[in-house]
Order: C-alpha cells, then structure tokens, then sequence
C-alpha cells in the first residue's frame, strides 16, 4: 500500500474516533461545499467527461446533471430539527426505534465508465449517512480524475474525505470498511461488507404482440445506443413475439438510422464479434450501431453481457415460451449466488401480460412499457436485497449505516412476559392481562383467524378450468349413449307392454 494511502487512512480512522460525522449540521455543511465546488468548475467537467469518455455533449451534461442531483436529493435527507428531536427522544422517555449510525468508514472503487456519477453518487450517500470516506478515482482517464480530486480536496474536510489513485492492494487493513466496489471480478464471492456492482448481469426485454411495437422499438433503440453503448442497464437480449418480429425490426431500423452518436469503431468491434456466430444475421446497420436477428437460442451472444451499440433479437412463440427460455438462460450462464436474477426487465405488453411476465421472469428490477432515462446513467445497482432499486441515485445513506434502535419504554409483551415470569407487574400488566406462564402458553397457542376466503367463492382457475374442460369433454359421447340407450329401453318397454 502506498505511504500517501496509509497517511490518508490513519486521518480517516481518526475523524471516525473522534465522531465529528455523526453532526448533521456537520454532514450537511460539506454536502453543500461540495455542491458549490462543482458548480463553480462545471464546465471544466463536463469538458473532462466528454473527452475521457467519448460520449456526446448531450450526454455528457445529462451525467453531470444526474451526478448533481445525487449530491442535491441526498442532501435533503439531512434534517436537522428532526434529527435533533431524535435524539433527545430517550430524555423524554421516549423509543427512537428508527434510529441509525454510520457504519464509519467507506472505501469507494470507482470504473471507468460513468466516472463522474460513479464517484458522486456513493461519496454524497456516504457523507449524508455520517462517515469518512476513501475514494479511488480511475487512473485510466486523463481527464477528470485531476479535477475531481481538486474539487474534493478544496471543498471537503480533507480528515474525512480522502481521493487516492491506486487501488488498496491489501483490503484486509480495511476489514471495518463498507466496500463500495464497481468493478467487481466476475465469480467474487458475496461479502456482507461489500457492495458490488451487478454489471456482468444482462438484462432482457420481451416485446409482446400485445406491445405498442413503435413505442417498444424507439425505447430500446434509445437504451442499447446511448452512452455508446456501455451502460449497464442497456438490454443485452431482445425476445420478440414472432407476430411482430418483422414490424419491430422495420421500426428498431428506422430509429438506428435517425441516431447517430456511436461511433464507427463501436460498430467494427460488434461486427467482429457476430461475424463469428453463424446463427446471426445482421438485418440493418448504420452509423449509431448493428440490428442483428439471432436464429439459435444456443448461441453465444445470446448468453454473454454486451457493451455495444448492438440490439440482438431472437423471436418467442409464447409467453411461456419466452418464460421457460429466460429461465433455463439465467440458470445456465450464471453461477454467483448474486445473479440468480437479471439485472433488469423490459416488458413492453398491454397491463395483464405484463404482470404475468414480470411475475415469472426472474429479475431484480421489471419496468413495464417504459425504460427509466436516469437508470441508465452510472454503475449496476449493488446486490443489496434489503432495499429496491433507487433508479436515480443508486446509492442511499442507508446502505453506508447500520441499525441502532434506542428503547426506552418496556413493550406489552415484553411486560406480560416478566409477570408471568417473575409475578411482578411494573403498572402495565392489569385485569385480563395479568397471566400465569401456564396462561400465557394458552393463549399463544390459539388458533389463528380463518382466512376470511368461503369455498363457495373461490376462483376456478387454469388448471381446475383444464380438469373441468377434460372431464366434460370425456363424460358427453357416455352420457348421450346412456341417454339414448335409455329412450331406446324405454320406448320399447312401453310398446312391448301396452
């Protein structure tokens, strides 16, 4: 590890003893330096981001903007006169339940794409939620790395923020850290102290013959294109009901051609890459990137992640079809207990297919007829199961904070438990209330309440209506040769007889 490393984590471990984070005017007052900070050099950054990362000027106010509102709504979590009554809640005898403290030290490794929201988005979360933080910007840019440890530098407490270049070889030495790590190996093992990045998950959209195909084919056209392809949350894999196979890529190649922000050297690197699978057809081309039509769902483009500005579809001939292909998929090309599941899912359907599709398709995140602009921008969400996707910052204080409830009144339970134990009561206990041990397992041992849901009711559905569809359909040729037969006896009965 470096000496300027070392020096910058011995500060950082001292502010964290000395628990000058934990002040929310203290938080709020560098979430604001820093704020200004970046104001004052925004057009130097902009300039940077688009020189290191090829994108447009578009593009590249669009990251500004959305790494800015990172540090603006994160900012607005911070409320003073609520967290002062918090925290005199136990002086006045009262819980604070809801109480959380920074988990106090956080180390941030940043990618490469997206540098500047990469870098605000888990420092502003990290402020906000009361710790120092180490920050390792990419050393690969030329550009921006330089102006953001400026901009820090100057604005915030440099014993509690530091920016550092090379990456701490030995994270041992941080073992009391929360990890924020974006550019995770693929097979990494899950760490409870870790969060890392999904961006080697796919994500999938199924186009539906219900869908609006315009609509669908614009809003994945837009998501694969942008940023030259490298977001994360670009569709990797398009199902296409075969209905509207072929409207939808007439209209996917019609707004390839009215898109021109890749570049040329973008399209020969995917050219490369399906020229070498012969179940791919590349059915248009243009400037802004490649439609290819993929024949074999056993191909390998269809199971790896891509980072081009290239849409591949395969075609569906059902719903389920679509189901049981996306989750033999998953369960073939991942392996780490954290992609279980897709990154993402579009579903572009009417309401009814949508929900059971989003139901059945395994994922972490499903978007219905839309895909989030703002979702597009920075890393893969963290695998963080406690919480769901915030689209627009990613990151939030509670990921860099840990529980620590305050209880300062004893519960009814907590107060029947303790009479029935000990026969004392503390004035909470009285009447009905008051019971033995032998009472109490009684009553927790009652049964519970019905569901409320009456047989008669209760809704036939695909399959009871299948059972009833077979049993009809088997019970009518015995019941009309019963019928006739019975007629025929009948009717020969009364002639016989009369």
């Amino acid at each position: 590890m470096a000496s300027a490393t070392k020096a910058a984590l011995a500060r950082l471990r001292a502010a964290k003893i000395d628990g000058r984070t934990e002040n929310v005017r203290y938080r709020q007052s560098q979430l604001q330096y820093l704020h200004r900070e970046l104001i004052a050099i925004q057009d130097e950054l902009r300039a940077a981001i688009r020189k290191d990362t090829y994108v447009s000027e578009a593009e590249a106010d669009v990251e500004f903007a959305a790494g800015m509102t990172c540090v603006k709504d994160t900012y607005e979590t911070l409320d003073f006169d609520k967290s002062l009554s918090d925290e005199y809640s136990v002086a006045r005898g009262q819980d604070f339940t809801q109480r959380r403290r920074g988990v106090g030290l956080v180390y941030v490794k940043t990618g490469i794409d997206f540098p500047f929201f990469s870098v605000l988005a888990p420092l502003a979360a990290a402020i906000a939620a009361g710790n120092c933080v180490l920050v390792q910007v990419n050393a690969d840019l030329r550009y921006l790395p330089g102006l953001l440890k400026q901009a820090i530098g100057k604005a915030l407490d440099p014993d509690a923020v530091a920016v550092i270049d090379d990456d701490v070889s030995d994270e041992a030495s941080l073992a009391e850290a929360v990890i924020v790590d974006q550019k995770p190996e693929p097979q990494a093992p899950l760490r409870m102290n870790v969060l890392a990045s999904r961006g080697k998950s796919r994500v999938v959209a199924v186009v539906d013959r219900t869908a609006d195909v315009e609509a669908a084919a614009k809003s994945l056209v837009r998501a694969r294109l942008a940023y030259n392809g490298r977001s994360s949350y670009a569709p990797d894999l398009i199902i296409v009901n075969e209905f509207v196979k072929k409207p939808f890529l007439e209209a996917a190649a019609r707004h390839i051609n009215a898109y021109s922000d890749a570049g040329p050297s973008r399209r020969a690197a995917a050219s490369k890459q399906i020229e070498a699978c012969p179940s791919s057809n590349v059915v248009a081309s243009g400037d802004a990137g490649l439609i290819v039509d993929v024949s074999s769902r056993s191909s390998p483009l269809l199971q790896s992640k891509i980072s081009e500005p290239t849409l591949l579809v395969t075609a569906t001939t059902s719903l389920e079809d679509a189901i049981d292909y996306l989750t033999a998929s998953l369960s073939k090309s991942q392996s780490s207990v954290s992609e279980t599941t897709y990154l993402a899912s579009y579903i572009f359907a009417n309401p009814p297919t949508a929900k059971y599709l989003s139901q059945f398709i395994p994922s972490s995140a499903s978007f219905i007829n839309h895909i989030p602009s703002d979702l597009l921008i920075g890393p893969a969400a963290p695998y963080f199961p406690q919480q769901p996707l915030d689209v627009t910052r990613r990151y939030t204080p509670e990921m860099f904070s840990m529980c620590s409830p305050e209880i300062a009144q004893t519960s009814p339970p907590a107060a029947k438990a303790a009479f029935a134990l000990f026969g004392e009561s503390s004035g909470q206990v009285q009447g009905k209330e008051a019971l033995s041990a032998t009472q109490l397992a009684a009553l927790a041992t009652q049964p519970l309440k019905p569901t409320g849901q009456p047989l008669q009711h209760a809704k036939i559905g695909f399959f009871e209506q299948g059972i009833l569809i077979g049993l009809g359909t088997a019970a009518t040729p015995i019941l009309l040769t019963l019928g006739t037969g019975l007629y025929f006896g009948v009717r020969a009965l009364w002639s016989r007889f009369h």
